[in-house]
């Protein structure tokens, strides 16, 4: 069946109009996907046509009914590839826009896009400012929905969720998942209809391959670029997947001049990635900066380069298929909690890039066991076991940050509370009754009345200024605490701009860094000794940030601190956010 022999009732483009529709696509038109104003959640493999179903849906409320839309992902790098994507296919007939930061502004100018690509750390922030144009949005599309199982992201996921579903019912909210095992429940929740479908359009082989050391790894990985094919390999660190890269390019060594291109184009600030490019193979983990990301990203798209070993987190990134995907190490650092084995989720999301529908007659998944007992341990929790359930993550410190957001934006009474409690994931799984949960929100109102979030007289209550500030700055409830604990301390004394710094990088939104003699560095730009111990976990990050204030290099700060392009630019960012966060504090 193609698009072109459905009765849509709306012009489609040609990039679109001619498609075959595949098993999935053809369920959802069955099912009344284009048809009615029912939510949806589709869940089926990678690369099976999930996001022209979204994109449908959405040209269809743009082009029948003027519609607004959302189009809702997990990552910055995912959000810029899809605004790119919308724009080339479908810029004559819809205005495509993007906010992926930004936090405390409303973003009114968003109002004059069909389409907007979000993160969903942007949805939470908007749901929480309700700007007006937010009510006329009329398709809210929700890529890669599992992560609302996330311990950290999943909270505000939910909240966006639920605070949009409750002050915008008539929205349709279309979520799409490629690893949800209750999709049902999933799906119950939104008052969604369900497809479900395991077809891929390239078959998967999915094997557990025994290897003692990279050898035989690396064996592997060279015969397979020796066929033509593209190969990812997972590592489970960062300096784990640059190590693997050099070992990969010192065997490969293929040379041309777009690799030679790209080698200068990535060649800023860290060791050894532009030789490694010359001979066709990368690495890619937070080290790099964006720009170097999306350098080796495009260029493994257009198959230049052949092998990249990366960080889990390009699991849930940017789509870049390959004919061959190795998880080198199942097991990974969080934390908190240590070295634990992935998630199967996270391994199908991971196998769901092998096999590219217009290069290869098949895709190949692979995960690295060192003995036959972990070969068996492996193939019967990942091969043949199943998927984790997608579970509420809300507890008592998320669901914190949540009341504060909804009473921040409007809830004047305690049952309103309640009201966003019931339309969460969490109320749905523990069977729609909230009752359950008053003691739990008795003890929640407690502790922001406390710290001063809030103030309630008798039913009713509100956010104080300070409450209201946190919510809308985008802060986690202890960061807010230590702006207003820092700033105190620090309007005291004659703070220097290195002290300034330290406060913003005690932050727990902030990655600290580590700089050796952190201390003895900056004892020379503070002489507050207490506020630098006080803040000895941070004071590399403000060492950074300090040096990068005085315009030092990317090149230089590597050369004097051990820190990559990477690092510094993640940090830089957050740190100017956390920043306006406390400029803004300090005026109240």
């Amino acid at each position: 069946m193609r698009l072109s022999d459905l009765n849509l009732g709306i012009e489609l483009e040609p990039i679109v109009r001619d498609l075959e529709l595949y098993p999935p696509q053809e369920e959802a038109m069955k099912a009344g996907l284009l048809d009615s104003a029912n939510n949806f959640v589709i869940s089926s493999p990678t690369a099976s046509g999930k996001t022209l179903l979204a994109e449908l849906v959405m040209l269809k409320s743009i082009l029948q009914d003027s519609g607004k839309c959302l189009y809702v992902v997990p990552l910055n790098a995912l959000a810029y590839e899809k605004y790119q994507n919308f724009k080339d296919k479908y810029s004559s007939v819809a205005t495509v826009g993007i906010s992926t930061g930004d936090y405390e502004s409303s973003s009114r100018y968003l109002e004059k896009y069909n389409i907007i690509l979000l993160t969903l750390e942007k949805l939470d922030s908007l749901t929480r400012l309700k700007p007006a144009w937010l009510s006329k949005i009329s398709v809210v599309v929700v890529d890669e929905a599992h992560v609302l199982g996330e311990e950290k992201r999943g909270p505000r996921l939910e909240g966006a969720l639920a605070r949009f579903m409750s002050f915008n019912p008539s929205a349709r909210i279309i979520a799409l998942s490629a690893t949800m095992s209750n999709v049902e429940e999933f799906g119950n929740w939104l008052h969604a209809s369900v497809i479900k479908s395991e077809w891929r359009p390239v078959p998967l082989k999915e094997e557990v391959f025994l290897a003692e050391d990279d050898r035989a790894i690396l064996t592997r990985v060279i015969e397979e670029v020796k066929e033509d094919a593209q190969v990812l390999v997972f590592v489970n660190t960062k300096r784990g997947s640059a190590s693997f890269a050099r070992k990969a390019a010192a065997q490969l060594k293929l040379r041309n001049a777009e690799l030679d291109k790209l080698a200068e184009l990535v060649d800023v600030g860290v060791d050894d990635l532009a030789e490694m490019v010359r001979f066709g193979v990368a690495y890619h983990n937070s080290w790099l900066h964006p720009e170097q990301r999306r350098a080796i990203e495009d260029s493994f798209r257009n198959r230049i380069l052949k092998v990249i070993c990366c960080t889990p987190t390009l699991a849930m990134g940017v789509s870049l298929p390959a004919k061959m995907v190795i998880i080198r190490n199942y097991k990974f650092f969080t934390l908190g909690r240590g070295v634990e084995p992935m998630p199967v989720c996270w391994v199908k999301q991971v196998f769901g890039r092998a096999g590219r529908p217009e290069h290869d007659s098949y895709g190949l998944g692979l995960i690295v066991a060192k003995s036959e007992d972990e070969l068996e341990a492996i193939e019967r929790v990942y091969i043949n076991g199943e998927l984790e359930r997608i579970e509420s993550r809300f507890s008592n410190d998320t669901m914190t940050e949540q009341v504060l957001a909804t009473i921040a934006g409007g809830a004047h009474r305690i049952d309103q509370v309640y009201e966003f409690l019931d339309c969460t994931f969490y109320a749905h799984q523990k069977g729609g009754e909230i009752g359950f949960v008053k003691a739990e929100l008795d003890s929640i109102l407690e502790g922001l009345t406390r710290a001063g979030f809030i103030e309630i007289d008798g039913d009713r209550i509100q956010a104080t200024k300070f409450g209201t500030l946190s919510s809308r700055l985008y802060l986690s409830l202890n960061s807010a605490l230590e702006l207003r604990e820092g700033i105190t301390a620090l309007s005291d004394s004659r703070a220097s701009d290195f002290d300034l710094l330290l406060l913003l990088a005690k932050c727990e939104e902030v990655i600290p860094l580590k700089v050796k003699n952190a201390m003895e560095i900056a004892s020379s730009f503070s002489d507050n000794h207490e506020w630098l111990y006080n803040g000895a976990h941070a004071l590399g990050t403000a060492i950074i940030a300090h040096a990068w204030i005085d315009e030092l290099t990317y090149p230089k700060l590597k050369e004097l601190f051990g820190t990559y392009p990477g690092e510094v630019h993640n940090n830089i960012y957050v740190l100017g956010w956390i920043g306006y966060a406390a400029s803004k504090m300090a005026e109240y």
